[in-house]
């Protein structure tokens, strides 16, 4: 692998780290292709019996696909990839069978939102920022976050956050209950492998058989496959390429609120 995806294991827990912190994470062409083998390395090894995903540096823990990646490859070669690697990779991270915590500290945009959100167990640090801002340059989420939040806070509360693009805290995610614990950023790590570490010493057909019956459930796969078909509808729309055109560079993912922001899974 190219270092992109830092992975270790240690009495049954795989450490994941993102491994792009001057980008703030953001997921290019090389991360998704180390990220997608470690998922299904994890998958296969039956010494794993649980994960945990964070991101490198102090920034973010994922800020979305790289635009400036996206935007020096053409229309036509970005889509071919969205429906070749991006959506098959998100939707084998929602179907694995192992389970997944998810430990988010600072910007968590976009793809990366919807990453976090294929994680069974969200422990958020106090500076996590969650948004959903592809609707800003004209698209959807469509790597499962519409799905989730929908089953996690409703329609009424998911549509406000992917029709406005709004940022919201970690106090107010959690309290939403899209974060399952929320603790100071110096002890992010010590409990998200406190639960792993927790799941890991049950026993392992109980736990995936727990994770099976819940994800069969939400009924997940059907609406993922509904949200890509609109994607794809949403790529080529001249709108999205003018709403594209707008983007010079990746600090626009910082933009306050009321500034258009670019980060997305797609």
């Amino acid at each position: 692998m190219s270092g992109l995806v830092l992975y270790e294991t240690v009495d049954g827990v795989a450490l994941v780290t993102l491994n792009r912190p001057e980008a703030l994470n953001a997921l290019n062409r090389g991360l998704f292709s180390d990220l997608r083998r470690v998922v299904e390395e994890i998958d296969s090894d039956p010494a794993i019996k649980v994960a945990v995903i964070r991101g490198s540096g102090s920034g973010a823990f994922c800020v979305g696909v790289d635009l400036k990646e996206r935007q020096s490859i053409s229309d036509e070669e970005a889509d071919d990839y969205r429906r070749s690697v991006v959506f098959p990779f998100y939707l084998s991270v929602h179907e694995r069978s192992k389970p997944m915590i998810a430990a988010v500290s600072g910007h968590c945009l976009g793809g990366g939102f919807e990453l976090a959100l294929a994680a069974d167990v969200i422990v958020a640090g106090e500076s996590a920022q969650f948004a959903l801002p592809e609707a800003r340059w004209g698209m959807i989420p469509a790597g499962g976050a519409l799905q989730m939040l929908t089953r996690i806070i409703g329609p009424l509360r998911t549509k406000d956050l992917a029709l406005t693009g709004r940022r919201i805290s970690a106090a107010e995610a959690f309290s939403m209950g899209v974060v399952s614990y929320l603790v100071p950023d110096d002890a992010l790590l010590d409990k998200a492998l406190e639960i792993a570490k927790m799941i890991a010493v049950n026993v392992p057909t109980a736990v995936r058989g727990v994770k099976r019956s819940v994800d069969h459930l939400v009924g997940f796969r059907q609406g993922f496959q509904f949200d890509v078909e609109i994607s794809n509808v949403c790529y080529f729309s001249p709108e999205r390429q003018a709403a594209m055109g707008k983007f010079g560079d990746q600090s626009e993912r910082m933009a306050p609120p009321g500034r258009v922001e670019g980060t997305g899974n797609g």
